[in-house]
């Protein structure tokens, strides 16, 4: 901004000031008096337009934050559901937080410490995301996604497995010689 607008700008919110208190003002600026529809078309073309402009001006620095934010709010979400959602999965999200840190798998497996192969099986399906690979992820991300998020996630797909894999049950019941208690 040029020194001309800087002190324009500053001797209009003098101005105001002298005639209206922060908290109108804030109020003024937030909440903008009732608007008739041509007005109101104008006012979200020039929001959607300066969005825009903004998004298309950020640094890799801030579309990485924005990415692993965004990822940690859908967490956030999904954890707070009661219902497994079948889409939202460990793997699910961890694809997302490669695309958000725009890594390849083996840049993320060198990041975190693992070996490649083992990142593969996670997300493949074929390992679980373990605990100390959650405190992983949190240091990777900054600690802006916690071990705990990750780990919950994992939970919800464990107790998902408990509700539905009467096989595995039926499996792990039959290795079962004394029961511990008999009902009557």
């Amino acid at each position: 901004m040029e020194d001309k607008q800087k002190e324009y700008y500053k001797s209009l919110y003098e101005k105001l000031l002298s005639e209206y208190t922060k908290e109108e003002l804030a109020e003024a600026f937030v909440f903008p008096p009732d608007l008739n529809a041509e007005e109101e078309e104008e006012a979200e073309r020039q929001l959607k337009e300066d969005r825009l402009k903004r998004l298309a001006n950020r640094t890799p620095e801030e579309r990485v934050l924005s990415g692993i934010l965004r990822i940690k709010y859908q967490m956030k979400e999904y954890i707070d559901q009661a219902q497994f959602d079948q889409n939202k999965t460990t793997i699910y999200f961890l694809k997302e937080y490669l695309k958000a840190t725009d890594k390849k798998q083996q840049e993320l497996a060198a990041d975190i410490g693992l070996h490649v192969a083992r990142l593969s099986r996670i997300l493949n399906g074929k390992e679980r995301l373990s605990l100390s690979i959650a405190y992983r992820l949190e240091a990777h991300s900054g600690d802006l996604i916690p071990a705990i998020m990750w780990w919950k996630v994992v939970q919800k797909e464990i107790e998902q497995e408990i509700r539905t894999d009467e096989e595995k049950r039926k499996e792990e019941q039959k290795k079962v010689v004394n029961v511990g208690y008999q009902r009557a």
